[in-house]
């Protein structure tokens, strides 16, 4: 992957030293689900998907600055799971959420009780193709967005996002959120036409 993930040359030289070690998608899901810590968990509201009346469970979760860094910014980490294949990184996204699955359907379920979405729902949202884990860009700083990553593929600017060179921002943080699938009352997984393509977005920019 070291060919493809390319750090700017004035990107911190032991951060990048330490992020290029880094290789392995299968120890970084070992790490996360030993690591990181469940702060909140509740049910969102589908109101983007008009009166279908969905909603799906959501998780937001805490690691260590290092974990953050490597999830997100290393040549073994989710992004580049992307970047070297769209259908790679949709892979690996399931991967981690069926590591994390149990913690998180506990969590929803004992904070959030089963009003809305019953465990059943909750656990088949989270083991959903439309769940996702990503960083919880709340917790982000936009303005601050640098280019710290010298992708070439990344460089075309993608009208959607704002900054819109945030796919080769390299961001520090601590803190993850995990979405489940939006489910209708019915028990069915609904998409948001925004989101049909989010694996082909990740690969093409570098950001969802």
């Amino acid at each position: 992957m070291s060919d493809l993930w390319i750090f700017v040359p004035s990107f911190d030289r032991s951060r990048r030293e330490r992020l290029e070690e880094f290789d392995r998608f299968d120890k970084l899901v070992e790490i996360i689900r030993g690591k990181a810590q469940i702060i909140d968990a509740y049910i969102c509201e589908g109101k983007e998907l008009g009166t279908r009346d969905c909603c799906r469970p959501a998780v937001s979760l805490t690691v260590k600055a290092g974990i953050f860094d490597v999830f997100f910014n290393s040549p073994g980490g989710y992004r580049a799971q992307y970047l070297r294949d769209p259908d790679r990184g949709q892979s690996a996204n399931g991967q981690l959420l069926r590591a994390l699955e149990p913690a998180l359907t506990g969590a929803a379920v004992g904070r959030c009780g089963e009003d809305r979405l019953s465990r059943e729902w909750i656990r088949n949202a989270f083991l959903a193709n439309s769940a996702k884990i990503w960083p919880d860009e709340e917790a982000l700083d936009f303005t601050e967005a640098t280019i710290d990553l010298a992708i070439e593929r990344w460089k075309q600017p993608c009208e959607w996002i704002i900054p819109k060179h945030a796919g080769l921002w390299a961001p520090e943080g601590t803190r993850l959120k995990v979405f489940g699938a939006f489910i209708d009352p019915n028990g069915n997984e609904i998409v948001s036409r925004r989101k049909i393509r989010r694996r082909f977005d990740i690969h093409e920019c570098g950001f969802s």
